[in-house]
């Protein structure tokens, strides 16, 4: 609310706020233009820094160490020019004044011409029928989606098509005709199946006519296009996507305690100082909320301030003032919904995914994400990312992300591969060997063609069922593994002036290596581990990555990867 002060400044007036504290008693107390909340018997507000009764220049800001501001009543601040005034007001009389909340409804404004400088986008006359509603029962309305002279409508239950500028008349015979007419927001027609965007409008991506989002009520991924909506996580992560889509919590509550303190020890000094042991302030403290003795202190945290400090990571300045006390219990909190992030990555025609327990803002773990992509040209998921974004767009032929408050080019050429956000991640592949999967056999060797620098992480066989450990109430999965494949480079030693290669060895531009057998013994088994030759089962689960020294970040590829088996009689 305004109020006029009588002050000594001519034609000028002052601005102020109000709040109940949070309480909800109704008891409004003045919250001045800092914040800073003004009881009866404090010192006057017009108590400038620089006053008798201030300490300017201690450090250590007090509740009216504030910057006011002064607003002109006259237009310009001239002597006989236009007073602001309250003016001519709009007056109606309604008769339910109480707020509605209609989620599944739209509403339009007048028109916006830019050639003939019409503007009536402020404009929603109660005189015209202006809103259109779709089916409650299928949820709130999540996303829109304008496309030519339709409309794309995404409910949490429903995605349906709305006509823009037309309307659909049907004829005596119940055929459509098309015609138009001044219906702004015309038919409603729901594509087929019962599929929708939840709560998650975040996942949308469109390239095209296609257009991409997720259903995370029915644990499914969701490709939109001309023969209407397909379940893409069907290709080959039906699986997958079940569990991992049911695993985000969208209630996940972050919040941790700072212990009130001084200049010695962690908390909350200085007034509005709190040095706290973290690593990321800026990505961790942005929009948690300060609670103090389990109440809300009224403000969430939007500006922060990282700086070395002597015995702590770093520290930030909060922009209200607040007291406590050494028996006060302080700490922040923040309800941040898992997310569902997407973007289509133009550059290599892959619609990309990111599963975030919680946003990158919330929590700053690496390991509470999967990262993946979708290609149209193999209709499947081709691979996994090791990179957590905010954001994911593309922008003439260029595919960026957001993390936190920077921008980012993907496949560069002056940043190593497999590198996201300063820091090198790898790559890695895994596939199954399962030529002949009905048949016993020993695999003996493996190799591979490509580039140097690729080395086998593990080799196993296929179980033969889980076992009850001798002994034990624990269950174990019974299967052959193999030592780990050192690559062409990280594998070579020399005895006696003797070059050897202890992994993958190298002829004609093939690498190929023996496998060595580091099972342990099973029940029944005589000859194990390194005293036979390969491994023994019907199919092998085998993980190829890059090493850390041969050519780091460059261009590794892997065209085919064998081995070499004896079938077991």
């Amino acid at each position: 609310m305004a109020a006029t002060l009588e002050i000594s400044y001519f034609n000028s007036f002052w601005m102020k706020t109000v709040n109940d504290g949070g309480t909800g008693s109704g008891d409004a107390a003045p919250v001045w233009p800092n914040g800073y909340p003004y009881n009866a018997g404090d010192p006057s507000p017009f108590d400038f820094p620089g006053d008798a009764t201030d300490q300017p220049n201690d450090g250590i800001p007090g509740p009216f160490e504030i910057n006011w501001f002064i607003e002109e009543s006259r237009i310009r601040g001239g002597y006989n020019n236009t007073q602001v005034d309250l003016g001519v007001r709009a007056y109606i009389v309604e008769d339910i004044t109480s707020q509605q909340t209609r989620n599944n409804s739209m509403i339009y404004s007048g028109i916006y011409n830019s050639r003939t400088g019409i503007n009536n986008t402020n404009q929603f006359s109660v005189a015209e029928d202006i809103t259109k509603s779709v089916d409650p029962a299928n949820g709130s309305i999540q996303k829109l989606f304008a496309e030519n002279t339709n409309m794309t409508i995404f409910q949490e239950k429903k995605v349906s098509s709305i006509l823009v500028d037309k309307d659909a008349i049907y004829t005596a015979e119940g055929s459509p005709m098309q015609t138009t007419s001044n219906v702004v927001l015309g038919q409603v027609q729901s594509y087929l199946g019962e599929y929708g965007i939840s709560r998650n409008p975040e996942s949308f991506a469109v390239y095209g006519y296609q257009k991409y989002f997720s259903d995370k009520d029915r644990g499914v991924i969701l490709r939109l296009s001309r023969d209407g909506i397909t379940e893409i996580s069907n290709y080959g992560m039906l699986d997958y996507f079940r569990d991992a889509l049911s695993d985000l919590n969208e209630e996940n509550v972050w919040s941790f305690s700072i212990p009130v303190g001084n200049a010695e020890t962690p908390g909350l000094i200085a007034s509005n100082i709190i040095r706290v042991f973290s690593t990321d302030v800026s990505s961790l403290f942005v929009g948690m909320q300060l609670f103090k003795n389990n109440r809300p202190s009224g403000f969430i945290v939007d500006v922060n301030t990282e700086g070395p400090f002597i015995g702590y990571n770093a520290e930030i300045t909060i922009n209200r003032y607040i007291t406590v006390t050494s028996s006060d219990e302080v700490f922040f909190r923040s309800i941040a919904p898992a997310k569902i992030i997407g973007g289509y990555d133009i550059h290599n025609k892959n619609y990309v995914l990111s599963l975030q327990e919680a946003p990158t803002y919330a929590n700053v773990l690496d390991n509470d994400y999967q990262t993946l992509a979708f290609d149209e040209l193999i209709n499947g998921w081709s691979s996994f990312f090791s990179y957590k974004p905010t954001q994911l767009f593309s922008l003439r032929n260029v595919f960026y992300t957001i993390k936190d408050e920077s921008i980012w080019s993907h496949y560069s050429e002056n940043v190593d591969r497999t590198s996201f956000y300063g820091s090198y991640g790898g790559a890695n592949i895994t596939f199954v060997f399962n030529q002949d999967s009905g048949v016993n056999k020993v695999f003996k060797t493996v190799n591979y063609e490509g580039d140097n620098g690729w080395q086998v992480d593990s080799f196993i066989s296929g179980g033969t069922g889980k076992d009850l450990n001798p002994g034990s109430v624990n269950w174990r999965f019974l299967s052959d593994i193999t030592q780990s494949v050192e690559s062409y480079n990280e594998g070579q030693y020399v005895e006696n002036g003797i070059k050897y290669y202890s992994g993958f060895n190298r002829k004609e531009n093939k690498y190929y290596a023996n496998l060595i057998n580091t099972s342990s013994a099973k029940p029944g088994e005589v000859v194990f581990g390194e005293k036979i030759s390969g491994i023994k089962g019907r199919f092998a689960t085998v993980k190829f990555s890059v090493d850390t020294t041969t050519d780091l970040g460059g261009l590794k590829e892997l065209w085919s990867v064998g081995t070499k088996v004896n079938y077991i009689k």
